[in-house]
């Protein structure tokens, strides 16, 4: 008795069967799954911000991608958008692009973030804990706030939307 594994055909061969197909379909998805998981144990900016001794709630929700060059310090972090904020009565703006220095306890060399100081928009140049206080300078003049109290208010603007996202400080 035959078993129908051995017939013999005549005529075109027939297309490669899934068996044939599978080991590099398994591949891919073997690699596709290790860049995944290689991806997901990067730190993000908001876990850079931690092991320099900051809150993430400096940085807005949404920061879709950063650059660390941890040698020197500088860094770049990416927004979708223009993002406003109001704490404690100081409207601060931040651009799309946050470019500045990182060392612990200190970013300085910023560019990207605003303070409005009556009607004037100034630009945010360093940030320095002491503490439990952070302290914003604009150059001649520093603002303090307390790390405990700091709730940070985002409003995002873009395309005609608004949002409100509270971030604790902690």
């Amino acid at each position: 008795m035959r078993s129908h594994l051995f017939r013999r055909t005549t005529g075109s061969p027939s297309p490669p069967t899934p068996l044939i197909l599978f080991p590099p379909l398994l591949l891919l998805i073997s690699t596709t799954t290790t860049t995944a998981a290689a991806t997901s144990d990067t730190p993000t900016a908001y876990d850079e911000l931690l092991a320099y001794d900051f809150l993430v709630g400096l940085l807005p929700i949404g920061v879709t991608g950063y650059e660390l060059n941890k040698n020197t310090g500088e860094f770049k972090a990416y927004l979708p958008e223009t993002c406003s904020f109001i704490i404690q009565g100081y409207n601060l703006k931040y651009k799309s692009m946050i470019i500045g220095v990182i060392e612990k306890g200190r970013l300085k060399n910023l560019k990207g973030i605003n303070v409005k100081i009556l009607v004037v928009w100034l630009n945010i140049l360093e940030v320095s804990r002491h503490g439990d206080e952070l302290d914003f300078s604009v150059g001649i003049m520093s603002a303090g706030f307390g790390v405990d109290n700091l709730i940070w208010s985002l409003v995002r603007t873009g395309n005609a939307r608004r949002r409100r996202i509270m971030i604790l400080s902690r």
